[in-house]
């Protein structure tokens, strides 16, 4: 799997994982994490979901990562969002209308000069195939600084009854991946709810929810 696969979606309109809502679980959970003021989230994989709205109502700076720029412009526009300023970095496009930066590239570019009190991942991790995995939380590990917080949306489902993407990741997955610099603690995992038809009709499917703090 790789970019074009996104791309391909977004163009060709298989975006259910765009929720036209604020997420049930982002509301409830996120206020465990003692956001405060003027801290700086991570979106990761963002498009143009509406849950940094509601992130931004927290008082928070919002950064959002995403591939596909016609997402991250509709962000700005479906929401009235205006002016929006661009700029150009070496590996990213900025958009920009504060408190909301959204960075079109690649995800993997982040660096050390990238750095954020909270991380909302709440399609990113099940995004991606099991080989990009380990990469990916490198990269969370690199950026959240010590003492942050992540709030962490997985599924866990037998893959034999659904192919992904969203993959599976199980609760051990969860633990060797960020075991050894961050406090892993699960707050729910139950059926989902809203997630359609499609998740629905497999047998083994959990929705679980993760805090993750950064302990090193």
């Amino acid at each position: 799997m790789d970019a074009q696969f996104w791309i391909n979606a977004w163009t060709t309109g298989r975006t259910n994982f765009h929720q036209p809502h604020f997420n049930d679980k982002l509301i409830q959970f996120f206020p465990a994490l003692n956001p405060l003021k003027g801290q700086r989230v991570l979106v990761p994989l963002c498009g143009k979901s509406k849950d940094m709205l509601w992130l931004a109502g927290l008082g928070l700076a919002v950064h959002g990562v995403e591939l596909y720029e016609d997402a991250v412009k509709a962000f700005f526009t479906e929401n009235d969002l205006s002016p929006v300023t661009k700029s150009q970095g070496t590996d990213f496009s900025h958009y920009t209308h504060e408190p909301f930066t959204l960075s079109c590239g690649d995800f993997f570019k982040l660096n050390t000069n990238d750095s954020y009190d909270l991380v909302y991942d709440r399609g990113a991790l099940v995004a991606l195939p099991a080989p990009m995995r380990k990469e990916y939380a490198q990269v969370i590990q690199r950026v959240l600084k010590k003492g942050g917080n992540c709030l962490l949306l997985t599924y866990d489902y037998d893959p034999a009854q659904m192919d992904g993407p969203p993959f599976s990741v199980t609760a051990e997955e969860i633990h060797a991946l960020y075991g050894d610099r961050f406090s892993i603690e699960l707050l729910e995992s139950d059926r989902p709810a809203k997630d359609g038809a499609r998740f629905m009709a497999v047998p083994s499917m959990q929705l679980k929810v993760y805090r993750l703090k950064k302990t090193s």
